[in-house]
C-alpha cells in the first residue's frame, strides 16, 4: 500500500504503524525543524493530533504558528544544565547545534550563518512545564543535532512514560546495540526497540504495547 512520508527516513510511517490505535493522540516534537518538510509529526497534525513543537530558531517557530496554530509552539533549545545556550546556525536550519565543537566541524563543509543565544531547558522540565496535566504523550520525537544522547540519558523515562519515542543516534554499532548507553537507558525503563530507520531509533513501552495493538517487540 502506498504511503506518503514527510520524514527524512520514513520515521513517521514507523510511528503510524506503532500508534494506529492511539489516534488522535498527543505528540512532543523536539527539534521539530519545519511543520511539513522532514517532519516526523506532520502526518499526526494532519490527522487531528495535538502536540508541542520545540525549535530554537525564531523563523521556524513562525512557520509552526502559521501552519500548526492549535499546537503549542515553543522557541527553545534543549540542555540539561543551562537556561540559555548559544545556538550555532547554518543555512536552512536543519543542522543547527548547541555544541560548539560540532559547529566548528560542520563549518568546514556547510554554510554557517552566525550564532545567537536562545532559552533552553531539559526534557524533564519541558514535560513538567508544558505537557498539560493528565495528558498521555503518545509520541516523543527527539532530533537535536548532536545533543540527543545527553538529553535522553538525563530524561526520566520512569516518570514521564511516552508510549513511543523516536531519537536520532550517531556512531552506534548495529551488532552491539545491547551495549549502547541509550538503548540500555530505554530497556532499563521497560522500553524495547521497534525499528531503526538509518540513524533514527524508535522505542515502544512494553506496558503500552497491548493498548497500541503491538503484539511483537524486539527483546534482544
Amino acid at each position: 500500500m502506498h504511503r506518503i512520508s514527510y520524514s527524512q527516513f520514513g520515521e513517521d510511517i514507523v510511528a503510524w504503524n506503532a500508534l494506529r490505535n492511539a489516534t488522535p493522540g498527543f505528540y512532543v516534537d523536539v527539534g521539530a525543524h519545519h511543520p511539513i518538510k522532514l517532519s516526523n509529526t506532520a502526518r499526526m497534525h494532519l490527522e487531528g493530533w495535538d502536540g508541542i513543537n520545540v525549535e530554537p530558531r525564531a523563523d521556524a517557530i513562525e512557520l509552526f504558528e502559521r501552519h500548526r496554530p492549535r499546537a503549542t509552539n515553543l522557541r527553545l533549545a534543549i540542555h540539561n544544565e543551562l537556561d540559555v545556550v548559544t545556538l550555532h546556525k547554518f543555512r536552512g536550519g536543519r543542522i543547527d547545534t548547541v555544541i560548539a565543537d560540532r559547529a566548528r566541524m560542520l563549518a568546514n563543509s556547510k554554510d554557517a550563518v552566525g550564532a545567537e543565544d536562545v532559552p533552553a531547558m531539559s526534557l524533564d522540565r519541558l514535560f513538567e512545564e508544558h505537557v498539560p496535566a493528565g495528558t498521555r504523550v503518545n509520541y516523543l520525537s527527539v532530533d537535536i543535532e548532536g545533543y540527543d544522547r545527553e538529553a535522553i540519558l538525563a530524561f526520566d523515562l520512569d516518570r514521564h512514560r511516552p508510549d513511543v519515542v523516536c531519537i536520532e543516534l550517531h556512531d552506534f554499532d548495529p551488532l552491539a546495540l545491547g551495549s549502547n548507553p541509550v538503548v540500555r537507558h530505554f530497556k532499563d525503563a521497560g522500553y524495547h526497540p521497534f525499528a531503526i530507520n538509518i540513524m533514527s531509533f524508535t522505542f515502544v513501552r512494553e506496558d503500552a504495547a497491548g493498548r497500541l495493538g503491538i503484539h511483537r517487540l524486539n527483546r534482544a
